[in-house]
């Protein structure tokens, strides 16, 4: 008895005891790790992001840049309404092992060349293309998105297949827990995008069916991307099931809608604009909505890892949910300040004067970016824990009540409209789902919104992986030391602890 003791292990613990800090350790150090490559690709993501707006804005000024955006909006949107919500069901399905991982993404694609072809053929037929007496489309999608043309639409239907596919891809790999592989695909898209447009823009004039035809080449090659890191880990050559398609189905039935409503809040207001006040003031408005979700990288990304640990049943998701979410919503308010005192200058400066009205506009969506910023990791700690319908229902709200504000305001106030009406959903939709996270999760409402010392030091830890994994960028990411967490760091996770639980 006495001699356990003396061989090392304290009195009172136990060699499982030992074994579950050990576990927890670990944890700590993977969430601080993937927290800081996602965060540090976030950061990639907004240089490129903006530099490819800028070229854009510049080359093709306010009305092209409009109908730019309403071409990707509809075969993103499009690809999300015929994914039926398979995007989070095929991460939750690929989590469990990598015999279901290689079966869900046979079922992907055989659902993208399918549906993802019927969805083409539909979206060419509710348009009117080609029109049966030779004129103009007429079809309800014409009415809907008008300002586009018909070889416009045509490459917006057409790349909902590849929209599709890039989005159950992903999902796969960060279902896989492959953070690294994850992040780089949505760099090598950007990428892609921005170098075709920096090429094509010094050999020749790019207007904008160049623009679109580039976007496609970089979805090409983003797929071609995703194809590589599923083969690498082994998820290719497995046999569709459909069984396991139903089982995807079920989940993703109960969580489309919310997808969509999500995505429908933050670009029914474009339609609107277009429908209402034109395309120039679209693509306007386009640069207003991109400044502003630039606050939601660092806030996307960290849901992104909160996602991988909602699905995972072993995780205490709902501590990690609370420290992610008060440290987010810490980093937008001191993002947001700048933002909205520079906004209107950085937009002349940069955009050009054609462009000027969408920094006005920035500052009245502000305040509504920064309280979504806490949905980004609360949905998907609901949805990763199994209730997608709850999430649902408080995105549903928060897209009811844009679609309302927006056809009030913007015939009267215009772009200026647009975001108040966005800002005002936003902060509707950011204090309903606090309700629910905290009736669900059983934390607090300080513990959710109130940022700590320890976080402080916790973040600093994080930028410091953000520069370690930097450094040692040329690593192949499976042979990679593991990032040395300290205390500080561990706080992130584990900064408080449950009545009763053993430190």
């Amino acid at each position: 008895m006495s001699g356990g003791a003396a061989g090392g292990t304290p009195a009172g613990a136990t060699p499982s005891g030992a074994a579950g800090a050990a576990g927890r350790a670990g944890e700590r150090g993977r969430l601080v790790r993937d927290a800081a490559l996602t965060i540090g690709t976030r950061f990639g993501l907004a240089i490129l992001i903006f530099a490819t707006d800028i070229i854009l804005a510049r080359a093709l000024g306010p009305s092209a840049k409009g109908r730019f955006a309403l071409v990707l909006l509809y075969s993103q949107l499009a690809a999300t309404f015929v994914g039926l919500g398979m995007d989070q069901a095929i991460a939750v399905v690929s989590a469990r092992s990598a015999t279901d991982a290689r079966r869900a993404v046979a079922n992907a694609l055989v659902w993208a060349a399918v549906v993802g072809g019927a969805a083409v053929l539909a979206s060419l037929w509710l348009y009117g293309v080609p029109a049966s007496d030779g004129g103009a489309p007429s079809g309800p999608l014409a009415t809907l998105l008008p300002n586009l043309s018909a070889a416009q639409f045509t490459i917006a239907a057409f790349a909902v297949p590849a929209e599709l596919l890039f989005n159950l891809g992903l999902f796969v790999l960060l279902g896989r827990g492959r953070i690294a592989a994850y992040s780089a695909v949505r760099l090598v898209r950007r990428l892609t995008l921005l170098g075709l447009l920096v090429s094509t823009a010094l050999v020749t004039r790019l207007d904008l069916a160049a623009a679109l035809v580039l976007n496609l080449g970089s979805l090409g090659a983003t797929l071609a991307a995703i194809a590589w890191a599923a083969r690498r880990d082994g998820l290719l050559g497995g046999r569709p099931s459909t069984a396991l398609l139903g089982e995807e189905l079920r989940f993703g039935g109960r969580a489309v809608v919310g997808t969509l409503a999500e995505r429908l809040q933050f670009r029914a207001d474009a339609f609107i604009v277009n429908a209402i006040a034109g395309v120039r003031a679209t693509g306007i408005y386009s640069v207003t909505s991109g400044l502003a979700e630039t606050l939601w990288y660092i806030p996307n990304a960290l849901g992104v890892v909160m996602f991988s640990r909602a699905v995972d049943p072993k995780a205490d998701a709902g501590r990690t949910a609370a420290v992610l979410t008060r440290t987010t919503l810490a980093v937008s308010l001191v993002l947001a300040v700048p933002a909205a005192l520079l906004g209107p200058r950085f937009v002349r400066f940069v955009y050009g004067a054609s462009f000027a009205d969408a920094g006005v506009a920035l500052r009245l969506i502000i305040p509504g970016v920064v309280a979504y910023s806490v949905v980004a990791i609360l949905s998907r700690y609901l949805t990763g824990r199994g209730r997608p319908g709850t999430g649902t229902l408080i995105l549903l709200l928060g897209l009811g009540t844009n679609i309302a504000a927006n056809l009030v305001l913007v015939p009267a106030y215009g772009i200026n409209g647009a975001a108040a009406a966005s800002s005002l959903s936003y902060g509707l939709t950011a204090v309903v789902i606090v309700v629910v996270f905290l009736r669900v999760s059983g934390r607090g409402l300080v513990e959710t919104l109130v940022v700590r010392r320890s976080d402080l030091a916790a973040a600093g830890a994080v930028l410091a992986a953000v520069a370690r994994r930097a450094s040692a960028r040329g690593r192949a990411v499976r042979r990679e030391p593991p990032v040395e967490v300290s205390p500080a760091a561990a706080d992130l996770v584990i900064g408080e602890h449950s009545p009763g639980e053993e430190p």
